[in-house]
């Protein structure tokens, strides 16, 4: 077989798979205001893409937010709830076509669930690091200054010290001129006394 016939080939199967997949959706009537009409126009004509397909992948990306808010319990419940249905839509599609079965397409509502189980968890572990992070920081100036504090407590010892360490240098002097003054008056004193003896004797 040729490249080119192997390429037929390929084409035959992508529109057999195409057929396929699109038999998996089911027909939704929407009406929509002129102003959504107008850019899902101008998007699909911007990225030559057809309408159909464009509303469907948005319908279904607002589909899987809006399934994200729901409350966690809830969710849980509707997701089984949710994958039941497809189940049953698609077997009903099956026997329209006269198919044997048909697998559903689109998301797995339960699986998704637990993606955004965890994309919560994720987010509650990462809110408490900040707010430790957070309280940290808060905390980190009240410690600051105890340190600052503690740390001028020895400068005042310090000058406490000095002030008395002056003082007794100032007062030393004065205890040492007394202490050498005491003996030039114990000599005038015996001068005087010699005098009056050899006065009176």
């Amino acid at each position: 077989m040729s490249k080119a016939q192997t390429l037929i080939e390929q084409f035959y199967q992508e529109e057999i798979e195409r057929k396929a997949q699109e038999a998996t959706f089911t027909p939704l009537d929407v009406t929509v205001s002129s102003a959504d009409m107008a850019v899902i126009s101008t998007i699909s004509k911007r990225f030559s893409k057809d309408k159909n397909l464009l509303v469907r992948e948005a319908i279904g990306q607002a589909l899987l937010d809006m399934f994200s808010a729901l409350d966690p319990v809830e969710r849980k419940i509707l997701a089984k709830d949710t994958d039941e249905l497809a189940k049953s839509i698609a077997t009903e599609i099956a026997e329209e076509q006269g198919l044997d079965s048909l697998e559903v397409s689109g998301t797995n509502w339960v699986q998704q669930d637990k993606n955004c189980v965890k994309e919560e968890r994720k987010a509650e572990k990462e809110l408490a690091q900040q707010q430790a992070m957070a309280a940290k920081m808060v905390l980190s100036p009240d410690t600051s200054t105890e340190d600052t504090s503690s740390s001028q407590e020895p400068e005042l010892h310090t000058e406490e010290e000095t002030d008395a360490e002056t003082e007794n240098d100032y007062s030393a002097p004065l205890e040492s001129s007394d202490a050498s003054e005491s003996p030039e008056a114990t000599e005038e004193t015996s001068e005087q006394e010699t005098d009056s003896k050899s006065i009176f004797g």
